[in-house]
């Protein structure tokens, strides 16, 4: 089970990890201590006796070529897929805004 990097040895990180639980993100637990994680379908956030955290989630492709046919989208991690769609329009190179940069200054 792969876990998000979260530093809950301090407050703010245990607020981040109730934060995006409650964003609905899943969690994992382990009983302080240890180092077996598990599902928490309702974390107790009793952080005493157990540790939290957030489970790791893939985000999908770096990149996606989108085509359009007849008003509906198609999308493809490949390009040459994406062309075939519709052979008269160029795809559209899109890339998750995580990798592309945006928001940053």
């Amino acid at each position: 089970m792969n876990l998000e990097q979260i530093d809950t040895s301090t407050t703010a990180g245990k607020a981040e990890v109730m934060r995006l639980a409650a964003a609905g993100r899943r969690v994992a637990y382990s009983n302080s201590g240890h180092h077996e994680w598990g599902l928490s379908k309702a974390p107790l956030w009793d952080w005493r006796t157990r540790d939290y955290a957030i489970i790791a989630e893939p985000v999908g492709p770096d990149e996606v070529w989108v085509n359009e046919f007849n008003g509906t989208l198609y999308a493809s991690p490949d390009r040459e897929i994406a062309d075939r769609f519709n052979l008269s329009a160029v795809s559209v190179r899109y890339i998750r805004a995580d990798l592309a940069g945006e928001g940053k200054p």
